[in-house]
């Protein structure tokens, strides 16, 4: 991924007529018989014997070992989440390279836990992937914005990348933006845990902005990332959004960057979303916005170099005890064929690709004009001191008594002579 490719992934965005949307499972797996066996292997091209493109090294039909290990957190819904050992309520067998959830409140599969890092990087890799499609081009990489401004205001929020605000409501897209008629969807959660249904995909408004930074409220800093990739564990139990001293809880930004936990602060990725507003400002309707797009590819930067200066063993993962999704072993929710978290915990170049940044460590202070005077003025203090103890030591040794020491006559001069 590099900071390049901004007019082509914005061209992409902003285009009126876009390609029809793919269902979550393979369309020749949704018939009866594929339904009742429970089986989603397909075959890869016209040769039927060619099973999940297994003759050509891509794949084989294998059965699905969702993880049973127990989990934490807030979930009450046993058995009722089709989430619940993905993909298992609709398959068993399926196809493993070389799903619809639904929208029950409390239960996060890809934030506030571990798997907020991976769930992430596996959807900004599937949409880099559709897009190089979408243009015919292997090579296109996705933008990212370096949000560590420490700014008051979204730099990438202009007419010419990703849309500045209207003059006459500061809360939609300017007009002379091409997301200036950008429409929502899936925005009305309240409405649809009430019906306990999911989106069907229907336009719900227009893309909506409201920058708190026009309060004052700034962008984390650059010492802020600094703080963050200082942080030694990957994450620390309960791995909820109350850990402490964990990478991924300060990355994810319900600790403070230097891991410290402060439940009135928000930083990095959360500080973002929260900066930017509106329909950014929740999880379920972040993706709506384009800037979702590259929030969240620099965020994964942060956490490629921290997995590069960390070298983590797969350990450092829980394999157990982390909120439902987020074991390391869990398949990802929604993603089919079924991928776990542990295959995308390595650095970026080991999933082949990489990021055209270095993330600065913490930085060891100067030797500072006034520091110099200090340690001269120490030094040259040291060098007296040694001079004199060298002196005292002579006299000594020449029979000079110490003052101090001194026995005085009582005799008067006169006597003496």
């Amino acid at each position: 991924m590099s900071p390049l490719g901004w007019g082509i992934v914005l061209s992409c965005l902003g285009c009126a007529l876009l390609p029809g949307a793919r269902a979550q499972f393979p369309r020749v797996c949704m018939t009866v018989d594929s339904l009742m066996s429970k089986e989603c292997c397909p075959s890869l091209g016209p040769e039927p014997d060619n099973i999940c493109g297994s003759q050509e090294g891509r794949g084989q039909c294998m059965e699905v070992q969702a993880d049973t290990r127990p989990w934490s957190g807030p979930y009450v819904l046993r058995n009722q989440d089709d989430r619940e050992g993905w993909p298992r309520k609709f398959f068993h067998r399926t196809c493993r390279c070389t799903g619809p959830g639904r929208p029950y409140k409390a239960i996060d599969f890809s934030h506030q836990g571990p798997a907020f890092v991976t769930w992430h990087r596996y959807h900004l890799l599937w949409l880099e992937r559709d897009l190089q499609q979408l243009i015919g081009n292997e090579s296109f990489a996705l933008p990212y914005w370096n949000f560590a401004t420490g700014r008051n205001d979204c730099d990438v929020c202009t007419d010419q990348l990703l849309g500045a605000a209207r003059q006459d409501d500061p809360t939609l897209i300017s007009q002379n933006s091409r997301f200036s008629n950008w429409e929502i969807v899936c925005d009305s959660l309240d409405d649809y845990n009430r019906r306990v249904t999911l989106c069907n995909g229907t336009y719900e408004g227009l893309l909506r902005r409201n920058q708190v930074g026009l309060n004052s409220a700034k962008l984390p800093t650059l010492k802020d990332i600094q703080d963050c990739l200082s942080l030694k564990k990957f994450d620390s139990p309960p791995f909820f959004q109350n850990s402490t001293f964990s990478f991924r809880n300060a990355l994810e930004g319900f600790d403070k960057a230097n891991g410290i936990l402060d439940s009135h602060v928000m930083s990095l990725h959360n500080l973002v979303h929260s900066f930017l507003n509106g329909t950014s400002a929740l999880p379920h309707s972040a993706a709506n916005d384009p800037i979702f797009v590259v929030l969240h590819s620099f965020t994964d930067a942060i956490f490629d170099a921290w997995m590069k200066r960390s070298n983590p063993s797969v350990d450092a993962w829980p394999q157990e005890l982390a909120p439902i999704g987020h074991n390391r072993m869990y398949h990802m929710v929604p993603f089919f064929p079924p991928v776990t978290n542990e295959e995308f915990f390595l650095t970026a170049d080991q999933l082949g690709y990489s990021y055209a940044i270095n993330l600065p460590a913490e930085e060891t202070p100067g030797w500072t004009p006034t520091l110099l005077v200090v340690m001269g003025t120490l030094v040259a203090l040291a060098g007296v001191f040694v001079v004199l103890f060298f002196l005292q030591y002579r006299r000594l040794r020449k029979g000079y008594t110490p003052l101090a020491e001194t026995h005085l006559s009582n005799k008067k001069y006169t006597e003496e002579a």
